[in-house]
């Protein structure tokens, strides 16, 4: 009898070693669901985040020019100009050091930070960005992120 309850309690044992085993699985399943979902949360934010800063830069004809010439001409705005296009320029700038920071730290896959490596890129071989890091605002941007652009900076401009 003792015998027939040890190869009960045996056959217990390896039953709840596989059910374990089997809810670890599908732990680790819903684990990658909910990163997947998080990824599409921050690729979405990212993206509306994209179209904010666009539809506010062009909310007006004078803010749009204003942009534009910060980006690519920032010697031809006027004082208070240049004044109100660095800000504006350097909102755009935080959000593409915030994407570079993401790709840094693996938090948004390689393929969200391809579809966005032009954006940062563009940005910062504008001629506003070198305006930008050239001033005393440099020190405002993550150490990383000005490394990573000086090194894009030198190798294409």
């Amino acid at each position: 009898m003792t015998d027939i309850l040890k190869e009960f309690a045996l056959i217990a044992e390896i039953i709840s070693a596989i059910a374990i085993i089997i809810s670890l699985i599908f732990v680790g399943f819903q684990i990658k669901e909910n990163t997947r979902a998080t990824q599409a949360n921050a690729f979405h934010s990212i993206a509306a985040l994209d179209i904010d800063l666009l539809l506010r830069m062009g909310s007006s004809i004078e803010s749009s020019k204003i942009s534009t010439l910060f980006r690519e001409n920032p010697q031809a705005l006027s004082e208070d100009e240049l004044n109100f296009g660095f800000y504006m320029f350097a909102a755009e700038v935080r959000h593409v050091e915030n994407l570079f920071i993401q790709k840094e730290s693996n938090m948004i896959s390689q393929r969200s930070w391809q579809s966005r490596k032009a954006l940062v890129e563009g940005m910062v071989l504008s001629a506003g960005f070198g305006v930008l890091i050239e001033g005393p605002h440099k020190k405002y941007f993550d150490g990383s992120f000005i490394e990573y652009a000086e090194k894009t900076r030198a190798k294409n401009l």
